[in-house]
């Protein structure tokens, strides 16, 4: 069975404003095929709070990725910094947004 999980670990780093954010997607199968995506997100060094979502099929799954990592790439409205990928790992493509890998 080939590995479906999704993870990405985002960073927003800008000290001089105070911005140190991560924010990690981890979306995972259990074994009955139900997805459970748990975002956590906080300062960077700190433990973060973490909220879960669950879907019973991959269409919705992925509309909850999507809808994440959207608004992630709204920072540099929000926040003056953009976040970068520091972690990848998506076998079915569900990451197909401009987030800078540097």
């Amino acid at each position: 069975m080939m590995n479906e999980n999704f993870v990405i670990k985002l960073e927003a780093r800008n000290p001089d404003k105070g911005n140190l954010r991560a924010y990690k997607i981890d979306a995972h199968k259990d074994l009955f095929g139900h997805w459970f995506i748990h975002i956590t997100y906080g300062r960077i060094g700190r433990p973060g709070r973490t909220v879960t979502y669950s879907s019973s099929n991959d269409q919705e799954a992925k509309q909850i990725v999507k809808h994440c990592l959207k608004r992630r790439s709204s920072a540099p409205k929000r926040i003056g910094v953009p976040y970068q990928i520091r972690e990848l790992q998506d076998p079915k493509q569900w990451a197909g947004l401009g987030l800078s890998t540097n």
